[in-house]
């Protein structure tokens, strides 16, 4: 049997998943899983792609890098079909189960098949979907029977005072039953060395003079430490917090069952205040006395009260960004503040200041000069002042209006968009959508979606007054209790983006119907102006395109109020 595509005549290409979990102790390894799927693949006569694995990881989770990677890569459209060993592989939880499949399926249009089991993809037919579900509630019995004898075994060890976790913590050895020889039990036991720094920490800590990062700073300075932490991460001040609040060094253990929350369980709850505490077997490395002292020094410790920074308003604030980040902006890169100028406050000459944070964020530098804010202020207030409106504006508002209203095709494919929107949103807000895929969805969908609503008179005629009157509203704001705030809330019902080049605005984008305002700078190479170009067209948005000259000032043709006028 060849696994053909029907469309393109072409041999599938699979991709396959391989899960391990430690709860279980006779599964397949990772390895032979995915050997399994390879030659179930290869009798298939499809091609493999890409391997996908997560080991030692609960299949009651949806936060698994490997499962990660996997939905990215069938959403990138670059696989025709996926292959487990199991299906229980993919997840245990059976909603789960079948929202995943449904993404998987629906979404991404792939296949998945299975070397153990039932696939409706094998022939469509209703038995195999049937056993296919039947095996999945199955396996959800299973592993939750399982899971709760584990749990329940897990309570049982912390009762006889066996320590429970996989890593000791530092000053201890953990050996585990299959290290476990004559003279050395199972468990954890002191290392002194270590251990005699441990309790030199919890000493200082309780004399009130130190402070977590003090402590974390003093430990890395240990020889001894450095040796253990060589190629982990070194100890800060969090790791520090954990230490002088776990009482295994009091000589007890813990448990704490393992809990999953985020929508369908995307990530592991913490175990703060879930903890229960049993005398453990082990030697203790400090006395309660000690232990209660520390806890009572971080309960009472003062904590600095900050002076409360001055409120400024900028009035363009997270709306200007750099048309050079823009014209170079690497391809595929999914960054919506990539090239976004911060405002930021100058303390030697009392003066607002924005600049581009591309290489603030780890990319290459633009070159982006800084530029004051208010003398940007003036330049956007000057465009938006100077702006004419068209002769015929009521007409051809009102033809528009009417050409949409007539068009029924229009409507239906909104309801389409929105069950497409009210899908995603779900497969987003489960954690089943990479962040990346869902905004570009979404924006595309949004673009479509707002190129067939219906036009608003009212909503249409409001934004010709805003900047017919623009000027009166924007000095009228001088009379507010906060005449910065009003002129933001202004600014912001008209302007969505500002594009900066070299220290000057050579576009803006308005908001909701508005249409785009361009003005084209000398000075702005032609590399500049096709890449703003270009990436508005892509957005949807239709540019009025103006000229700029530094000495004449901002000279504008007649200004689109919506796109479907325009």
């Amino acid at each position: 049997m060849t696994s053909v595509d029907a469309q393109t005549n072409q041999r599938l290409r699979f991709a396959s998943y391989a899960r391990y979990s430690t709860e279980m102790q006779n599964e397949l390894s990772i390895e032979d899983q995915l050997k399994c799927c390879r030659a179930e693949i290869a009798k298939r006569g499809g091609v493999l792609i890409a391997e996908f694995s997560d080991d030692a990881q609960s299949g009651w989770s949806l936060d698994r890098t490997g499962l990660n990677d996997l939905r990215a890569f069938t959403a990138a459209k670059k696989v025709d079909a996926v292959m487990f060993w199991k299906f229980d592989r993919l997840m245990r939880d059976h909603d789960q189960t079948v929202v995943v499949k449904l993404l998987l399926r629906r979404e991404y249009g792939v296949k998945l098949f299975c070397v153990e089991g039932f696939s409706e993809d094998d022939d469509n037919s209703p038995y195999t979907a049937m056993m296919e579900q039947m095996l999945a509630v199955f396996s959800a019995f299973y592993s939750k029977n399982l899971s709760i004898d584990t749990k329940r075994a897990k309570r049982a060890r912390a009762e006889r005072g066996d320590f429970n976790g996989s890593t000791a913590p530092i000053g201890y050895t953990l050996v585990t039953k299959e290290e476990a020889k004559d003279g050395l039990a199972e468990g954890l036991h002191i290392q002194p060395r270590l251990a005699a720094i441990v309790r030199r920490a919890f000493r200082l800590y309780s004399g009130g003079g130190y402070s977590d990062a003090d402590i974390a700073s003093w430990l890395m300075d240990q020889p001894e430490v450095q040796k253990t932490r060589a190629d982990v991460k070194p100890i800060d001040k969090e790791t520090v917090r954990h230490i002088l609040q776990n009482q295994v060094y009091t000589g007890r253990v813990s448990h704490s069952e393992t809990i999953y929350d985020g929508g369908l369980g995307q990530r592991r709850k913490g175990y703060r205040n879930r903890r229960e505490w049993f005398e453990g077997k082990h030697r203790p490395i400090i006395t309660d006395t000690l232990f209660a002292k520390c806890q009572e020094v971080r309960a009472t410790m003062v904590r600095v009260k900050h002076v409360p920074a001055t409120v400024r308003t900028y009035i363009l604030r997270d709306r200007v960004y750099c048309a050079h980040c823009l014209a170079n902006k690497p391809f595929g890169l999914f960054d919506d503040n990539y090239g976004k100028m911060r405002v930021y406050w100058h303390k030697d000459n009392l003066r607002a200041y924005y600049r581009c944070l591309t290489a603030e964020r780890g990319y290459e530098s633009c070159g982006q000069p800084q530029i004051p804010e208010d003398v940007l202020n003036d330049q956007v207030v000057s465009i938006l002042a100077t702006l004419s409106i068209p002769s015929n504006f009521q007409e051809r508002v009102e033809a528009a209006i009417q050409a949409k209203a007539e068009h029924e095709t229009a409507h239906k494919r909104m309801a389409e968009i929105r069950q497409i929107i009210d899908r995603i949103d779900f497969s987003w807000e489960n954690g089943l959508l990479e962040r990346d895929v869902y905004l570009s969805k979404r924006e595309q969908l949004n673009l479509e979606m707002e190129a067939l609503v219906p036009l608003d008179y009212d909503e249409v005629n409001t934004a010709h007054d805003l900047l017919y009157n623009f000027l009166t509203y924007y000095y009228s704001c001088e009379t507010q209790d906060n005449p910065a705030e009003a002129r933001r809330q202004l600014i912001a019902k008209i302007v969505e983006r500002v594009f900066v080049h070299d220290g000057t605005v050579i576009a803006l984008v308005l908001h909701g119907n508005f249409a785009l305002v361009l003005g084209e700078n000398e000075k702005a190479s032609p590399e500049i102006r096709d890449a703003l170009t270009q990436t508005l067209a892509a957005k949807g948005i239709k540019s009025a395109v103006s000229s700029w000259s530094g000495a004449d000032g901002f000279r504008t043709r007649d200004l689109c109020l919506d796109r479907a006028i325009c």
